[in-house]
């Protein structure tokens, strides 16, 4: 069973629900919350509360606890070769304060077979879930000291396999996971007596539909269902219908905007019109009543709507694109600051950082204009070249191709070479 464990809390019918092992994938909601005992990638215990859950369901299947949870027989615990201390001394606490058993000894899974089947001298060869062990016996003693570990086991050995199968079928409707390659592993996979030699003669004629091993993955074939030209015509003509009033509406809030610009524009205009004149004192209170600080501001909306206005006419209601627009005024430039007033002064240089907004977007513009002529003056003289010259503009081409070719050969081979000291 998989050292894993599941706990959730059902809060609609106020019960918590925990499972172990491969329970935990029978249940969907369990399926989100699954922990496991082990740290990733390797063979030592990092979550005690789980080891604790799954030793629980381990001898609860076996029949071994007593009504108090306690095991009355001596246990023999299996662990991998050179164990933490740390991680024996809380194994050992658990068996002993949680299960009250009289005796614990551990041992090497790997060694107990080979002494069981008779072994005297020998290399033992043991492979697990997270790594491979490789330890030498001599005369029914183990050379622990020359033991090696190798990172690879049974869990890397699904990885690989899946990712062959992912490459060899990148299309494949469905999603393998890493579940179903470790069965296929165990049903389809062994280890080789004479690798080079069933490798040499694996794809011979005689014996390859034995060796052909096909899987039907779980296949729903997709019903499509054949519409008639009367159909399909109908449901054109149905979306072209709907897209035509989309459209219409739009259009309406558009020209609804549209119109209420222009009546607030209308009561602007109205407004500046009216203070004019009167007093300063009737003026700020009509700006007031309008939440508008001061005139300036006035003029500033007044000239936001009447450029929005146009704007808008232009797109919807179909004005000329062409119309040339008013000229912006920079008549306070030309004044010297010591006849201006401090609203002037402000409005001088708000004037300053306009015309250079405007001269900016007026180079722009003109070299955007004399890049696109240029542009077009290298198409025409190209195509002038093709036509009259096929064979000459043919090899400039190819040449220009080579040198771009050559270009990414040598910047692949600079990637290389930044890469190979980090590899190293």
């Amino acid at each position: 069973m998989p050292p894993i464990m599941s706990k959730y809390r059902d809060r609609k019918i106020g019960k918590t629900f925990s499972f172990a092992g491969a329970d935990c994938f029978a249940d969907t909601t369990a399926k989100g919350h699954i922990r496991n005992a082990f740290e990733q990638g390797t063979g030592i215990v990092s979550n005690w509360d789980v080891m604790e859950h799954v030793l629980d369901y381990i001898f609860l299947k076996l029949g071994m606890n007593d009504s108090d949870g306690a095991v009355d027989v001596p246990v023999v615990m299996t662990e991998a070769v050179a164990n933490l201390p740390y991680s024996r001394k809380s194994m050992t606490e658990i068996i002993f304060e949680c299960y009250g058993a009289p005796s614990l000894a551990y041992g090497i899974d790997s060694l107990f077979s080979y002494r069981h089947n008779q072994g005297k001298t020998g290399l033992v060869v043991s492979s697990s879930y997270t790594s491979t062990h490789i330890i030498p016996v001599y005369n029914s003693k183990a050379l622990l000291g020359q033991a090696t570990r190798l990172n690879w086991g049974g869990y890397h050995g699904s990885e690989y396999l899946l990712k062959l199968i992912r490459l060899k079928y990148p299309a494949f409707t469905g999603k393998l996971n890493v579940s179903q390659a470790e069965h296929m592993l165990k049903d389809h996979c062994y280890v080789s007596d004479a690798y080079e030699n069933e490798i040499k003669g694996y794809l011979d004629w005689t014996g390859l539909e034995d060796r052909d091993i096909v899987i039907q993955y779980p296949f729903t074939e997709e019903v499509i269902v054949q519409k008639s030209e009367e159909e399909l015509a109908r449901i054109a003509e149905r979306k072209k219908e709907s897209g035509r009033r989309l459209q219409e509406q739009a259009a309406k809030m558009r020209l609804e905007k549209l119109m209420k610009k222009e009546q607030d524009l209308e009561y602007y205009k109205t407004l500046q019109e009216q203070i004019a004149n009167e007093t300063k004192k009737e003026t700020r209170r009509l700006l007031d009543s309008n939440e508008i600080k001061d005139e300036a501001q006035l003029e500033k909306m007044i000239k936001e709507l009447d450029k929005a206005i146009r704007k808008a006419r232009i797109k919807d209601v179909g004005g000329d694109p062409e119309e040339e627009e008013e000229a912006p005024n920079f008549d306070l430039l030309d004044v010297p600051d010591d006849q201006l007033d401090e609203t002037q002064l402000k409005a001088k240089r708000q004037q300053r950082l306009m015309k250079s907004n405007h001269d900016a977007r007026a180079r722009a513009k003109a070299e955007k204009e004399a890049e696109k002529a240029r542009i077009e003056e290298e198409e025409r003289l190209d195509n002038e070249r093709r036509e009259n010259d096929l064979e000459s503009w043919l090899d400039e081409k190819r040449q220009a191709r080579l040198e771009a070719l050559q270009k990414i050969k040598e910047r692949d081979r600079l990637k290389q070479d930044l890469e190979a000291p980090s590899r190293r």
